[in-house]
């Protein structure tokens, strides 16, 4: 007699923007996504697809904290193609697994260091209101990343990238830093010597 295992996973809603609008998305733990529910239609505004999802998610009994897990559960399988090609194929398999926190976090921790030099590449591409938020969130990406690595406890390999990452970050910011020192000083024209 053959036992089937039922893993119930555990799915929340979210806002997204669309086109001119905004939708409700719903992104499964441990598959790629969010992706846009069509059952729910398009809202005028994304404030109001983001009171429908927490309604939702209300509704599922989840706190703010477990739909914030189950999201970035989704969104980390989506940028990885290959597991999540594996995922769709094999759903029920053993390995696939539960992702556990500790491992979603140095997913979460790299991806906010790649994010991070994304932002400091645009502020050396180009002047931007938005430069100091930029370089402020590139900042806080570091210092998280920094706190994590001390304060937890992690396999070599997990201390590697992240220190790789802080790296590239480091340099990242420091250019970033120069080239806004310089905008600055053009900015506020030729000094009296």
């Amino acid at each position: 007699m053959k036992v089937e295992r039922f893993v119930q996973e555990r799915l929340a809603f979210t806002a997204s923007f669309w086109g001119s609008g905004a939708v409700v998305c719903r992104a499964v733990e441990d598959f790629a996504g969010p992706i846009v529910d069509q059952e729910f239609g398009q809202f005028e505004t994304w404030t109001q697809a983001k009171a429908f999802a927490e309604r939702l998610n209300e509704g599922l009994d989840l706190d703010p904290v477990e739909v914030h897990q189950i999201l970035t559960s989704s969104i980390l399988r989506a940028i990885d193609p290959l597991r999540a090609a594996a995922a769709r194929r094999c759903p029920s398999d053993a390995s696939r697994g539960a992702v556990s926190g500790k491992t979603v976090r140095v997913q979460f921790i790299l991806a906010e260091l790649n994010l991070a030099v994304t932002f400091c590449r645009i502020v050396l591409s180009r002047p931007s209101p938005h430069m100091p938020r930029m370089i402020r969130n590139a900042r806080n990406a570091l210092f998280n990343a920094l706190d994590y690595a001390l304060h937890s406890e992690l396999t070599s390999s997990d201390v590697e990238e992240i220190t790789a990452g802080c790296r590239r970050l480091h340099a990242a910011l420091q250019e970033s830093l120069s080239r806004r020192g310089e905008l600055v000083t053009a900015a506020d024209g030729p000094r009296a010597g």
